[in-house]
């Protein structure tokens, strides 16, 4: 029986906050790393899966016929030619099947379908569905159970990373294959790192360091508004409950109860507004926002921000478009930029969302729709799509590709998987997350305190459960 890597998923999650709340907690708390030591190499552990997953072996029916659509939200020009790659390659498993991918906007992609399911008529044949929340889908009969065609061409749990897998369950039935996962990591540009006097070569490790060196990086113009900034938290793939983990916040006790207004999430949210007040309150990050757009002219290829917490697969834009530096002395070298687990106050911790393929109901071919969702979850689909974007794949398989782990940063992204959490569906609440977002902009107003709104979403949370 063949090997393969463990990535160390790390911490088995219990509950989660959908969308914005991840609900496990974090490792025991261990000491910070001193500052001048280099991060530790994750230690590598194997496990054995069965040949079938090791050899990613699948059987298509080249039979099958018909006119596909599948609708996505990969706009950017890497990843909307890792779909086309991937569809290109798949075809030629199944010549009768034609694939049209058709993108649409991040969160209108899933309401649009809602609402042509509702209709019985408009839906695509696949879908990428959010895996967090497809089980609440499922429940609202938005996608079609995808058991029957697992079963009979054997495609199963032991095939994908187990977390991932269970995300698609409703009632022990898929309603997604599971397609690739993320990890968040820093970003950090060595240019404008040497050029405020700080080592090019140390990024920050811990909630302290990144303050102090922000006072370095910041860089104001003559009015005192900011030419740059150093870090801002809630930018990107960063948000609240996920500061809290690295502040060593529970979120969820051990009998499965919310804790979000915990001492540890209270001092993690008073650490970010304690940003928020750095840069002038939130009206003025968000004018500061605004002055930057899409790759290659976003907050960090802008020379917005040194610093920049985002998904793996951020990297994947930043070697497609190789920005230039903005430095002091007018000129542009290419940047010159790192990457590195998340800097923590309590203990390192992470969080991982990701998307399965799922056929929606109503959908006028099934059986086509199926083979190419096999064909694009399976080994060569999610070593393709990785490949191109470093998404991190959920195939096990497609997970030791010697292609990714070429790629030196794949050791952080080993690292940071270690720590990091995944979620599954809590049906009696599966929107608690809203409880925060109705709270958070007081607090950066000024018209609540950290634990008075913690405070409230707890009392909303615990309210909704009874």
């Amino acid at each position: 029986m063949k090997q393969v890597k463990n990535r160390l998923w790390g911490i088995v999650c219990m509950l989660v906050i959908v969308g914005m709340l991840a609900a496990c907690g974090t490792p025991a708390a261990t000491e910070p790393a001193e500052t001048d030591a280099p991060p530790p190499t994750p230690e590598i552990i194997y496990v054995e899966v069965t040949p079938t997953a090791a050899e990613g072996a699948l059987q298509y029916n080249s039979d099958v016929s018909g006119d596909l659509e599948l609708w996505h939200f990969w706009a950017s020009p890497v990843r909307r030619n890792g779909v086309k790659h991937i569809i290109a390659m798949c075809q030629q498993d199944l010549p009768n099947v034609t694939v049209t991918d058709t993108v649409k906007p991040f969160g209108d992609i899933w309401t649009a379908n809602v609402a042509a399911v509702a209709a019985g008529s408009g839906m695509p044949d696949v879908i990428v569905s959010d895996r967090p929340t497809l089980p609440k889908d499922a429940a609202d009969g938005v996608y079609m159970s995808l058991q029957e065609f697992a079963d009979r061409d054997g495609v199963g749990r032991d095939q994908f990373y187990g977390w991932a897998w269970d995300q698609t369950l409703y009632e022990g039935e898929t309603y997604g294959i599971p397609f690739e996962t993320d990890v968040r990591v820093l970003f950090w540009n060595k240019q404008l790192f040497t050029q405020a006097g700080l080592d090019p070569n140390k990024p920050p490790t811990t909630w302290e360091e990144m303050w102090e060196m922000a006072d370095k990086l910041d860089v104001k113009n003559e009015d005192g508004t900011y030419k740059r900034i150093a870090f801002f938290p809630l930018w990107n793939a960063g948000f609240n409950p996920f500061w809290a983990y690295l502040n060593g916040a529970p979120l969820i006790d051990a009998e499965g109860n919310p804790v979000i207004n915990s001492p540890e999430a209270v001092e993690a949210l008073e650490w970010i507004k304690k940003w928020v007040d750095r840069y002038g309150g939130w009206q003025a990050l968000q004018t500061f926002k605004a002055q930057y757009g899409a790759p290659p002219n976003d907050l960090f290829m802008g020379n917005g921000v040194a610093m920049l917490v985002d998904i793996f697969g951020y990297n994947s834009q930043l070697e497609f478009y190789r920005p230039y530096t903005m430095l002091d002395d007018e000129s542009k070298p290419r940047m010159d930029w790192g990457i590195t687990t998340l800097p923590y106050n309590a203990a390192p911790a992470d969080w991982s969302g990701g998307f399965s393929l799922s056929i929606p109901a109503g959908a006028e071919n099934p059986e086509a729709a199926w083979e190419f969702i096999k064909c694009m979850t399976g080994p060569e689909g999610q070593a393709s799509w990785a490949r191109d974007t470093q998404a991190q794949p959920t195939n096990l398989a497609a997970a030791v590709d010697p292609v990714l782990l070429a790629n030196p940063n794949w050791a952080v992204v080993d690292q940071a998987l270690q720590v990091s959490t995944g979620g599954v569906y809590v049906s009696k609440y599966p929107n608690w997350g809203e409880q925060l977002d109705l709270v958070y902009e007081k607090v950066w107003s000024g018209e609540m305190t950290p634990q008075e709104a913690l405070d409230a979403a707890q009392a909303a949370v615990e309210a909704a459960l009874k």
